[in-house]
This record gives structure tokens, sequence and C-alpha cells, in this order.
């Protein structure tokens, strides 16, 4: 019996950590990779913040987060609220939250559009939907998905490549 409440309980403890809510530290992550990016001039950069209804309040506070500019580094982030349907354009990236991380259509069709998308969960990386994942706690993790990232015409600076994992 113990057994299988751990099996459970480690089974739950996992599926929680690949769908962990976006933080504003997470969002500081992303920021500081969007510097990296090649071929991006500014500072400003715009983040569409993917959502569906369950991510909704999660994408609302990332977009409270960003209000008047979020600085991450040598960028500020700036949120703009897309509803899981909607297409994602004219955007320097797409953070997908809540289950649309798992919507692989919205993400492919961002991805073609050649906007970098990006998630806290990690499965939408291996899957080779989203470009790049990240995680804050416990410690900083930065994964991108060269295929991906490939697709969407995304490429980082040689010092950016040698911090991340690449898949």
């Amino acid at each position: 019996m113990i057994r299988i409440l751990s099996a459970a309980g480690l089974a739950l403890l996992l599926s929680s950590a690949a769908t962990a809510q976006t933080t504003e530290r997470d969002l500081a992550v992303v920021g500081r990779a969007l510097s990296f990016l090649e071929g991006a001039s500014g500072s400003d950069r715009t983040v569409a913040i993917v959502y569906d209804p369950a991510g909704q309040a999660e994408a609302e506070a990332l977009n409270n987060a960003m209000a008047g500019g979020l600085s991450a580094g040598r960028v500020t982030l700036n949120g703009q609220l897309v509803p899981l349907g909607q297409s994602v354009s004219g955007v320097d990236a797409a953070m997908f939250v809540g289950g649309a991380a798992s919507d692989a259509g919205a993400v492919q069709a961002a991805t073609s559009a050649g906007v970098m998308t990006v998630s806290t969960d990690m499965a939408c990386v291996q899957a080779g939907n989203c470009v790049m994942g990240v995680q804050s706690e416990p410690s900083v993790r930065i994964v991108v998905n060269n295929a991906a990232a490939s697709s969407a015409s995304v490429s980082f600076s040689t010092a950016f490549a040698m911090m991340v994992e690449e898949i």
C-alpha cells in the first residue's frame, strides 16, 4: 500500500512540475534569453501570453507583471494577452501558459510564423513544439529545441548556446 501511495505521489509531483505556473522570475529568465536572439534590435520585447480558459488567471498575472514594462537584463518585456485559438504575430516571443502549451497545433502555428515559442512546460520543448523551455526553481534551467528553433528561424548568439541545454 505504501509503494502504491509513493508511486502515486511521485506521479503527481512529476506532473505538477511539468505544468508549474509561470512566475515573474521565469519571465526574467525569458527576458535575458531574448537578449541573446540574433537579429533582434532595440531593447523592448513584446511577449504574447497565450492561454486557455484554465490558464487565464496565470496569463493575467503575467500580463500585470509586465504592465509598464518589466526590466529583464538588457531588455524590457511588454505583455500582450492572446486567447488560445487567436493568431500570434508581430511579437518577439509567445509564452504558452496553462494547457495552451499542450496544444501542439497552436504552438506549431506560432513557431511556423517565425515566433520564438516558450513555456515552463518542458514537455512542449521535448515534443519539438516550443523553441525554449524555462524553469527558475529550484535553479535556472533553459532548454532549447534546435529543430523548433530552426522551424521558427530563431537563432541565438554563441555565448547563449554555451549556457543552455540543447535537444
